[in-house]
């Protein structure tokens, strides 16, 4: 290569103009005009080249994941079916020691903000046993607790039962609330033990031990269902009347389970909630906002971008082709060097043919 051209491909292309100017100082004849020729070449490769071509669309971030506590809670009781326990600190399943059936009732609230904005990719319940029996030291019995999304609109109430002898009983329904006969005792169509979807959303092996965190995970075998709950919940909130956990201990009398109700708030259940925004959203502050469309323009021009050089076509000595602002996308410079010298060289074969020519 003429040494005057190999300074001016070598050098960075922040410094063209510099290297140019010095090699020009010295070139005569052919050698300056072909030195000339390149200044135009380099200056469109500065916009063609390392400023802003792009062979890939920079992903976002739009993963989100929401905890939540309960905006209702309660249990039922067959053997004292117009009771309501919406004010208890506990949820009990299973059986009691009077053969009564008793079944937990839990209910989230879908922040709105995100309807329509997500798509749910995992749903996680987290409850927390607590004792049975005098004294409330007498471990839960080790069972299968299911979860089925509830079918009919149910009141909490307000009915509390927790003393150490009637803390499965509850009140008396008074204004409103759900008992093992009605969804709400206000009025309304009948259940018995509460209506549920005839699918099981999931489950989880309840332990024999205190002060447990147990999950019912969509992630474990059989769990999935979870997630379609919680999908239709957030996309229509007029079908979110949450989950019926009920055990397989029921008609074994005596063998229950307890957790705490969200009337204990430190140890109240929780549901996680990971979601994935939807295209053409991001995740910001919690939630999916639009992409910024100057952003959005920028990765469309680029995802349309085959791999390799720009297609820049060579026109006075340059090239044209579309130039990015976006830094991270910019075409490496030692490809823009490379495709300066083969530019380059291709001028120089001419300039040289012109001049023997005369």
């Amino acid at each position: 290569m003429n040494p005057e051209l190999e300074l001016l491909v070598s050098a960075p292309l922040g410094f063209a103009a510099t290297a140019t100017r010095a090699a020009a100082g010295t070139a005569t004849g052919v050698n300056r005009a072909l030195l000339l020729t390149s200044v135009s070449i380099m200056a469109a490769l500065a916009g063609c080249g390392a400023g802003g071509w792009s062979t890939a669309v920079t992903t976002r971030g739009s993963a989100l994941m929401r905890s939540l506590l309960p905006t209702a809670d309660t249990f039922v009781n067959s053997a004292v079916p117009d009771n309501n326990d919406g004010a208890s600190p506990s949820i009990f399943t299973g059986e009691t020691g009077q053969n009564g059936a008793m079944r937990g009732l839990v209910r989230f609230t879908l922040p709105a903000e995100l309807r329509g904005r997500l798509t749910v990719s995992r749903v996680a319940l987290t409850m927390i046993t607590r004792g049975t029996g005098l004294g409330d030291t007498t471990p839960p019995t080790p069972a299968t607790e299911s979860l089925q999304a509830v079918s009919v609109a149910w009141q909490e109430g307000v009915g509390f039962g927790d003393g150490t002898t009637v803390n499965t009983v509850g009140q008396a329904c008074g204004t409103s609330g759900a008992t093992w006969n009605q969804p709400d005792c206000a009025g309304g169509a009948p259940w018995s033990g509460v209506s549920v979807s005839p699918t099981v959303s999931g489950t989880v092996a309840i332990p024999a031990s205190l002060e447990t965190a147990v999950t019912w995970d969509s992630d474990q075998a059989g769990n999935a269902g979870m997630i379609a709950d919680v999908q239709s919940w957030l996309d229509s909130p007029d079908t979110n009347q949450g989950w019926r956990l009920a055990s397989s201990t029921e008609g074994m009398s005596g063998q229950a389970q307890r957790f705490y109700s969200r009337e204990v708030p430190a140890k109240a259940p929780t549901l996680s909630v990971t979601a994935v925004c939807l295209s053409g959203l991001e995740e910001s502050d919690g939630g999916c906002s639009a992409v910024n469309s100057s952003d959005a323009s920028d990765a469309s021009d680029a995802s349309s971008s085959s791999d390799g050089p720009p297609a820049g076509t060579e026109s006075g000595g340059g090239c044209s082709c579309s130039v990015s602002e976006r830094k991270e996308d910019q075409w490496p410079l030692g490809a823009s060097l490379a495709l300066a010298a083969l530019m380059i060289g291709r001028r120089a074969r001419r300039i040289r043919i012109r001049s023997a020519a005369r």
